[in-house]
């Protein structure tokens, strides 16, 4: 009965027990504690077990837990180490702003006030007192002046001290003009800096009002021309003629001579870009200026310059006038003498040529017409340099290999055709009209020297046609048949040459002649005019631009038929 009794006592005291340790702190503790007297017998005793399971379930979570997520807490105790030592830091350093350095800088200011603040003051005393004194200082510095200007008045006068003030202040005069003429010389000087130091010397009345504006613009060109200069030298590109030619390996493939090329023109082009760039933002300056400061006579300074005479009108308009020229022999010669050697990169050199003659057309220099003939000489030349190096090294070669080089010329059959026991047939050796222009004949491929040689002036022509303009078609045409006219030259000597019998490799001789002069030579012809007429239907031209008389081409055309007419064909 004692042990039931302790018993009922202890449980009753499990409630204030449990009240008076930590686990009653929390509402949810409170809540279960409110709620376990009311709980079955059953209930109560499945308790400590199913709080077991539900502590080990919680143990096993948080252990998991932490193998997961350890890089994450360990980030966090970083950054909450870090953030603590900052913001201890930030504390530290706002301190001693606080209580060191804000009092030092008070203690500095202060006393840099006590030791300048007097000679401030004493200085903008003096210059009140000489602004109040003005006019009494103009009139006591035109005396040497006046008296100077008055023989009379000045006849056995002891002028001495007049005399020393007056060489004082032309002195001064002459350092001011000297200034302000070097302001002229100054790359880096704009529009204002120039309208200052303009109207200053013409307050000084030191030249006539066409003096100083030669004055001017010898100054700014002098500038510009310096900078290009220094431009042109940097570059390091030699502008002779004999820099034009090209020396290649031996052996060396069309694609090396192409890639070669492209490497030094990539040089010039750069080169060209920035020249060009410099020069339409020097000259738009200059122009802009000028007219600015010596035309516009609207311009409220203005009203200072003398009265324009009939001489001062003359030399303006000859300025006017001899201004664009003098500008433009700052480009037009490097332009003759590089841009032919940028010949893949015309394109877009021509597109900015375009823009920099647009801007300059908006101040009165519009050169647009001179543009265009040194693009399409630079065209033609690049055309031509392609084919040459292209087309006639490639046909040099195998003439070399086998003909010119040998001590007997190899047999056509060895050289001429792909597979000498299927020569194409003589009615196929002609070009059809419906022929594209665009897709090469497939019969020349039985015939590889001829087949290499149009795949070369394929290349030719399609770096040609990024940059095709018409007025250029006579000359790319002189190049094209230029080249075709030595190699069927050639290809014909070889032919009326021949001195074998044999009715098989004459036979190989007549077709790779009808090839050339009925296949080759007539797409070629008709894919550069008709490539052309295409450019000039985008707006590039008159297509007829590229008609001319009878070339060596046809000369040596007129021989092959006539030989092969000799020969039954």
């Amino acid at each position: 009965m004692t042990t039931a009794v302790s018993t009922f006592s202890e449980l009753s005291s499990l409630p204030d027990v449990l009240s008076g340790s930590s686990l009653a702190s929390s509402p949810s503790n409170l809540d279960f504690l409110a709620e376990l007297p009311t709980n079955a017998l059953s209930d109560l005793l499945s308790t400590p077990t199913a709080l077991t399971t539900q502590s080990h379930t919680l143990t096993s979570s948080l252990t998991a837990l932490t193998h997961t997520s350890y890089p994450t807490f360990l980030s966090l105790h970083h950054t909450s180490t870090a953030l603590l030592t900052s913001l201890s830091s930030f504390d530290t350093s706002l301190n001693s702003l606080i209580n060191a350095a804000l009092p030092a800088l008070d203690d500095a200011a202060r006393i840099f006030r006590e030791k300048t603040g007097p000679e401030v003051i004493e200085g903008r005393q003096k210059a009140r007192i000489v602004l109040e004194q003005h006019d009494k200082l103009c009139d006591l510095l035109d005396i040497p002046k006046s008296l100077s200007d008055d023989e009379e008045a000045t006849q056995g006068l002891p002028l001495q001290l007049a005399d020393s003030l007056q060489a004082e202040i032309a002195s001064s005069l002459r350092s001011m003009q000297l200034i302000l003429l070097n302001t002229l010389y100054e790359p880096a000087r704009k529009l204002p800096a120039f309208w200052k130091a303009v109207q200053f010397l013409r307050r000084m009345k030191a030249m006539h009002e066409d003096e100083l504006a030669l004055v001017f613009i010898s100054a700014r060109i002098g500038c510009l021309r310096d900078t290009l200069d220094g431009i042109e030298r940097d570059a390091g590109i030699p502008s002779n003629p004999g820099s034009l030619e090209f020396k290649f390996p031996a052996g060396s493939t069309i694609e090396e001579r192409e890639r070669e090329i492209d490497r030094q023109a990539d040089d010039v082009a750069r080169f060209l870009k920035k020249y060009i760039d410099i020069w339409r933002e020097g000259a738009y300056d200059l122009v802009t200026q000028y007219t600015t400061i010596f035309l516009d006579r609207s311009h409220a300074g203005a009203r200072i310059a003398p009265p324009a005479d009939q001489d001062a009108e003359a030399s303006s308009y000859i300025i006017r006038q001899t201004l664009p020229s003098t500008l433009l022999e700052l480009l037009l010669p490097t332009l003759r003498s590089y841009l032919e050697r940028a010949y893949p990169h015309l394109a877009p050199l021509a597109t900015q040529l375009a823009y920099c003659s647009s801007a300059l057309a908006r101040v009165g220099m519009d050169f647009r017409a001179l543009l265009s003939p040194l693009i399409s000489r630079s065209v033609i030349s690049g055309f031509a340099r392609d084919v040459r190096f292209g087309v006639g090294h490639e046909w040099s070669g195998v003439l070399a290999k086998h003909v010119t080089s040998r001590p007997k010329p190899s047999t056509p059959s060895s050289w001429l055709v792909a597979t000498p026991n299927s020569v194409p047939a003589f009615k196929t050796l002609v070009l059809s009209p419906s022929n594209a222009s665009h897709s090469p004949p497939q019969v020349l491929t039985a015939f590889p020297p001829l087949a290499k040689m149009l795949n070369a002036y394929i290349r030719a022509l399609n770096r040609l046609r990024m940059l095709a303009p018409v007025d250029a078609l006579s000359g790319v045409v002189d190049g094209a048949e230029e080249c075709l006219a030595n190699t069927g030259h050639g290809l014909l000597q070889y032919a009326k040459d021949w001195r074998d019998g044999d009715a098989k490799e004459i036979q190989i001789l007549q077709a790779a002649g009808a090839a050339y002069t009925r296949v080759l030579v007539p797409w070629l012809q008709r894919a550069i005019v008709e490539g052309d007429r295409q450019s000039a239907a985008n707006g590039a031209g008159d297509p007829d631009a590229g008609e001319e008389s009878e070339r060596e081409l046809s000369f040596i055309v007129r021989e092959w038929e006539s030989w092969l007419g000799s020969t039954g064909i």
